[in-house]
């Protein structure tokens, strides 16, 4: 091996690594530069900043199937957030924070997880650097937003490296099983990880598997009597919430995502074709797989997002990591020059994204302008009864939380709720003021067109904004 070839190697190793930070710290601007300002980044800021507040002030958490509001989460990232914001003043904010601290303690463990078992340094750095990078790209809207997801994934995370570095130590599966059943307390559908863990374990050693199964189980089960206890049977309810389901959405979003990670997928499936298998592989393999299976079966949801996928990105990033590892032994030599084309896929992809986010780093303050202009006529024409689409204005305006549109519009579209429910809620002036959303795709997902048609004709223009329009009832005015 002559040192020119190591120079080589190194050089582009390190190319790579520079081209990857690119991509991260570009990505990272906006995010960063909001994660203080009153600018609406997305609706289920305020969605989770309501419920957050209701669990530290004992409000109602789960209210009732007929209501307009409706909370089909587990309520452990409420408390979390809800705590935090109750210390800083601002439950959004605080939301912002514990998801950006949860999403690089997630990076941190891709690497971590990576060293433990055996990968050097400059593998665990590729990997992690490769996961962010998607993520600023892929999932740039879920970066530094109050939304649940990082949370749940950190603990999840958390538990993988505990039982990994522990493997058969009882105290290790135990505290590993606590903190999976955590993350799902936090997001019910991330049962892809405790799933391979849990088979893992079966085949490696059955003992370990009863341990941490146990212990996962009576975990499960005093968080659900506690639940039972604290909500009523309502929180079970919660869960199974009606909503539209569509096959042709999984399969769009799943081709998405598919061709945007087809660099990774391409990766793994070579360490699979060429028979590098080991017990690593086998294990991310297996984790990779009940993703995507879990992914391409909620993906068809409404509402559902990118964010399903999250784990299989997880599992395709340390699949990535372990292939680059084994193309770097000779006679191939090929992880560094892999490492590379993966870096430059990337970017590429963000100088795609590029043009758009400019323009919304350009219209940060102008956008918080904007929004500031909304949330104080809310707050003096609202009258403590406004109903917003973009739930951030409302909660902001300190308004009470009124009306859940996404979930109305879906008890009115798969009947739970009468038609006649529109016309109940809106054509008498209960609701004093109306904010409707400016993107005419998002709106048309939430109600049914002829309540959203009976709203433009009871309330009455107030003012147009860069986040929709202010509509007030005729009988307020």
């Amino acid at each position: 091996m002559t040192g020119t070839g190591h120079n080589r190697r190194t050089a582009l190793y390190w190319s790579a690594c520079a081209l990857l930070a690119g991509v991260v710290v570009f990505g990272s601007v906006r995010p960063l530069l909001s994660i203080g300002r009153y600018l609406p980044l997305d609706p289920n800021e305020g969605w989770n900043a309501y419920f957050a507040d209701a669990a530290v002030t004992g409000g109602t958490l789960y209210p009732p199937a007929d209501a307009l509001i409706t909370n089909n989460y587990p309520p452990l990232s409420f408390y979390v957030v809800g705590a935090v914001g109750h210390l800083t003043g601002d439950t959004i904010f605080a939301g912002r924070v514990v998801a950006l601290a949860s999403l690089l303690f997630v990076v941190w463990s891709l690497y971590y997880w990576l060293r433990i078992t055996g990968s050097a340094a400059r593998i665990g750095l590729l990997a992690a650097l490769t996961f962010l990078a998607y993520v600023v790209t892929y999932a740039r809207g879920y970066v530094a937003m109050d939304d649940p997801q990082w949370l749940a994934h950190a603990l999840m995370m958390g538990g993988l490296l505990v039982i990994w570095t522990g493997k058969d130590d009882a105290r290790h599966l135990i505290l590993g099983g606590v903190l999976m059943v955590a993350g799902g307390w936090t997001k019910h559908l991330l049962i892809p990880l405790p799933l391979a863990v849990s088979l893992w374990l079966l085949w490696r050693s059955r003992p370990a598997f009863a341990r941490f199964a146990l212990s996962a189980a009576v975990a499960l089960a005093l968080a659900a009597v506690l639940s039972g206890w604290l909500y009523g049977m309502r929180f079970f309810a919660s869960f199974h919430e009606p909503r539209e389901y569509l096959r042709s959405k999984a399969i769009t979003e799943a081709w998405a995502a598919l061709r945007c990670f087809a660099p990774l997928v391409v990766l793994w499936l070579w360490a699979l074709a060429t028979r590098r298998q080991s017990e690593r592989l086998a294990f991310i393999s297996l984790y990779l797989l009940i993703s995507g299976i879990v992914a391409l079966f909620a993906a068809g949801g409404a509402g559902v997002d990118v964010n399903v996928f999250f784990d299989c990105l997880i599992a395709l990033c340390l699949a990535a990591g372990l292939t680059v590892e084994s193309l770097w032994t000779p006679p191939l030599d090929w992880g560094p020059p892999a490492g590379l084309g993966l870096a430059v896929w990337l970017v590429g992809y963000m100088a795609a994204l590029a043009p758009a986010e400019i323009e919304a780093i350009r219209n940060i303050a102008a956008n918080e302008r904007s929004a500031l202009r909304d949330i104080a006529i809310i707050k003096a024409d609202g009258h403590n009864r406004a109903a917003c689409e973009n739930l951030n204005l409302c909660y902001w305006a300190k308004s009470a939380f009124l009306m859940d549109f996404f979930y109305f519009g879906q008890k009115l579209k798969t009947g739970l709720l009468p038609p006649t429910a529109c016309a109940d809620t809106f054509e008498h002036g209960k609701i004093a003021l109306v904010q409707l959303e400016s993107n005419l795709r998002y709106r048309a997902k939430l109600l049914p067109h002829d309540c959203d048609a009976l709203i433009t004709s009871r309330y009455h223009p107030v003012r147009e904004s860069n986040f929709g329009q202010l509509l007030m009832h005729g009988a307020n005015r």
